[in-house]
């Protein structure tokens, strides 16, 4: 999956697929409280992300806190459900 400025979260699923795409395609442990300018490689200790898909990562973020919001879901269950270790069996 590739993200992009045109990319946007309006449900869910999109929500659910966004984390997954993080975890899975991406390696990166995640909170979604957080910016992702403040994810550093612990290997190389380079940024993860470019300043451009900062950019488009935060305000993915963004609308997927607005859609738990307005569905009434927890955006942190479906974090750690992408965490769980189980899933990376």
């Amino acid at each position: 999956m590739v993200y992009t400025a045109t990319s946007h979260i309006t449900t869910v699923k999109e929500v659910e697929t966004f984390f997954h795409h993080i975890v899975f395609e991406r390696k990166v442990s995640f909170h979604p409280d957080n910016m992702f300018e403040d994810y550093v490689s612990c290997e190389r200790g380079i940024p993860t992300f470019t300043l451009s898909e900062c950019a488009i990562y935060n305000r993915l973020m963004d609308e997927s806190f607005k859609v738990c919001e307005k569905e009434g879901v927890d955006i942190y269950e479906i974090g750690l459900k992408e965490l769980n270790f189980e899933n990376c069996k």
